[in-house]
């Protein structure tokens, strides 16, 4: 199957040469885009002046992960058939479009496929793939922080592939595509993955975890400084984001019966979280404004996504 991998970079630095090695070198043929968001620590040059084999593009603007995901996928050939997204600082191994390829095209079912991710070392998993908490229906991605030994070692169906390092068939991504988007621009960062795997899910299709399929993720590259909750380490409007993408993609994925029953223990949650974050940082109710539109777009296109019960694909 011919493969293709998207990488969307800003401010990169140092990890983009080594994410774009590892691209360079899968052991498939791979047309690789790079995408450059507006970087202005100097790794846009990459981009500018790509090396041989590989499409840069350069974007006027930042436009987000999800608008470099979409410029990136519209740069690629219409004969590709397996797509690998990919953030700067994830680094796969020389083999994992090719483990990935093969669990497409093994299966037709498969729409999908999440790698088994580490965190520099390789002692440490990152995600091995993405699911949801039963009660708050929160993202997790499984395995995260926990030892690597003897964990995740089999294969299993997930929600999605963290967006570090996902892969699609071209087909499952032309029939989850909502208003003729793959990708919904404006959901600019955050749960733009998880989404994704969900209208995959939704669509008919399947995305599995691969165990076989081994990236490094050092995670959190562009984050702010300290420690905590990645919420209160980025900007208001990429705090915003988290939260009403989040929204979005309840309104736009969940079946009603799942909705309904769930919204008992949804709504409390969501307003306690909301508290939280306004408590600690009232400045993000400002950037909550001019992203709410989000959120009424999601809601409109309900009726345009098939939308399956979570117990038939989880």
């Amino acid at each position: 199957m011919k493969a293709g991998a998207v990488i969307v970079n800003f401010n990169g630095g140092r990890d983009l040469p080594v994410c774009l090695e590892a691209l360079c070198v899968q052991s498939v043929p791979t047309q690789v885009v790079l995408v450059d968001c507006a970087s202005t620590d100097g790794s846009r040059e990459l981009a500018e002046r790509p090396p041989s084999g590989v499409v840069g593009l350069p974007l006027p603007a930042n436009e987000g992960y999800a608008g470099g995901c979409a410029a990136g996928l519209a740069a690629l050939g219409a004969e590709t058939e397996v797509v690998g997204f990919f953030n700067p600082d994830c680094f796969p191994a020389a083999d994992f479009l090719a483990v990935c390829s093969r669990a497409i095209a093994r299966n037709s079912g498969v729409g999908g496929v999440a790698g088994r991710l580490v965190r520099p070392g390789g002692a440490i998993l990152d995600s091995c793939g993405q699911v949801l908490t039963p009660l708050l229906l929160r993202v997790r991605d499984r395995g995260y922080g926990s030892p690597a030994a003897d964990s995740f070692c089999e294969a299993a169906p997930v929600l999605a592939a963290c967006g570090a390092a996902m892969v699609y068939r071209r087909a499952a991504l032309d029939a989850a595509a909502v208003a003729g988007e793959v990708f919904p621009r404006e959901y600019f960062a955050f749960w733009e993955d998880l989404d994704l795997g969900w209208r995959v899910n939704n669509a008919g299709w399947s995305v599995v975890y691969e165990p076989r399929a081994v990236a490094v993720h050092r995670r959190s590259a562009t984050a702010g400084p300290g420690s905590g909750r990645l919420i209160f380490r980025r900007t208001p409007e990429l705090a915003a984001a988290i939260l009403v993408n989040r929204w979005a993609t309840l309104l736009r994925n969940l079946h009603p019966v799942d909705f309904w029953l769930h919204l008992p223990v949804l709504l409390p949650g969501e307003v306690a979280m909301l508290a939280w974050v306004l408590l600690r940082r009232p400045v993000v109710l400002h950037a909550l404004r001019g992203v709410w539109p989000r959120v009424r777009r999601a809601a409109a296109q309900r009726r345009q996504i098939p939308r399956r019960r979570l117990s038939e694909f989880l």
